[in-house]
């Protein structure tokens, strides 16, 4: 699983745009529309990092070029961040995934109904190499050969986490991975 390092705390992030503003542009923007382009103005000198996962997951071209490479035919929405001090424009990208029910019944729940722990149901998967995790927040889910080549590429201010998997070997014996 794909998650934004948190030891990173200063990166670029749009200014005088709030959180909420940024999850209803990414709700609302239609994938099919491809003259819709989001900008949105930087400043300071702070670090670009790959991947940002709060609210909407936003992540670099280059972890994009790595996506398209091991899953064809995902759509994309292009973000720019323009830093006009520094007369520069970076180009970022939402991902519009596929979004799976693929948690198993093995998955553990805190007692408010969110996720503690989650185990994946191996056949829900099947050959998605790059999916989210439905009724999982947004919990962006790679296979290992994509992670592996994302620690290849040394990208900043991501990490990944092992998740759980479980699949029937014989009927009712189950295994975790």
């Amino acid at each position: 699983m794909i998650q934004q390092d948190n030891r990173i705390t200063e990166y670029m992030y749009p200014v005088e745009t709030n959180r909420r503003q940024l999850l209803e542009w990414a709700e609302s923007s239609s994938f099919t529309d491809e003259e819709s382009i989001l900008q949105f103005y930087v400043s300071g000198d702070a670090d670009y990092i790959d991947f940002i996962d709060h609210p909407v997951s936003i992540i670099s071209e280059q972890l994009k070029e790595i996506f398209d490479i091991y899953q064809a035919g995902l759509s994309w929405k292009l973000v720019v961040f323009a830093n006009m001090q520094r007369m520069q424009q970076t180009r970022y990208w939402l991902a519009n995934l596929p979004s799976l029910m693929c948690l198993s019944p093995l998955s553990e729940y805190h007692r408010d109904g969110t996720l503690r722990k989650i185990i994946l149901d191996e056949y829900a998967v099947e050959n998605h190499k790059i999916f989210r995790v439905q009724d999982a927040n947004h919990h962006i889910v790679v296979d290992l050969d994509v992670a592996e080549c994302i620690l290849r590429f040394n990208l900043a201010g991501l990490k990944l986490q092992k998740v759980d998997t479980e699949g029937h070997l014989y009927k009712g014996e189950s295994k975790n991975e």
